[in-house]
């Protein structure tokens, strides 16, 4: 009868055990590949390094600023954007403007971003 008893113990132990260590396994996987699986949540970024401090970068934003003629520094939650003439501004879904939510593909040098294309996205 002991043993059953210490069996039956040792299970419900061995049961939290295995509900913790689920768990803490659950919680890891949402933190380290959180950002990269919300594809198209707000402030969701994926980075690509590509060696000499640079690194390619996309993440999801709502525009704040933009300048007149669209060529200059863009803000995009609270982030500047370096946007030339060669950058791909995409408005199959609207507008380009202030308030707009986008995505912005591009490079990270430093504490420079430089966009190299500019997607309009559904609104949310």
């Amino acid at each position: 009868m002991a043993t059953a008893h210490a069996r039956k113990k040792s299970g419900k132990k061995y049961g939290i055990r295995a509900a913790a260590a689920l768990l803490a396994l659950g919680i890891l996987t949402a933190v380290t590949a959180g950002p990269a699986l919300s594809s198209g949540r707000e402030g969701a970024e994926s980075y690509e390094h590509r060696g000499e401090g640079r690194s390619e970068s996309k993440f999801y934003g709502t525009v704040q600023k933009i300048p007149q003629d669209r060529v200059g520094t863009w803000i995009v939650d609270g982030r500047e954007i370096s946007v030339s003439k060669d950058t791909r501004i995409k408005e199959e879904y609207g507008a380009a403007v202030e308030g707009a939510y986008v995505e912005v593909e591009g490079d990270n040098t430093g504490k420079t971003f430089t966009a190299r294309k500019i997607e309009v996205k559904r609104a949310k």
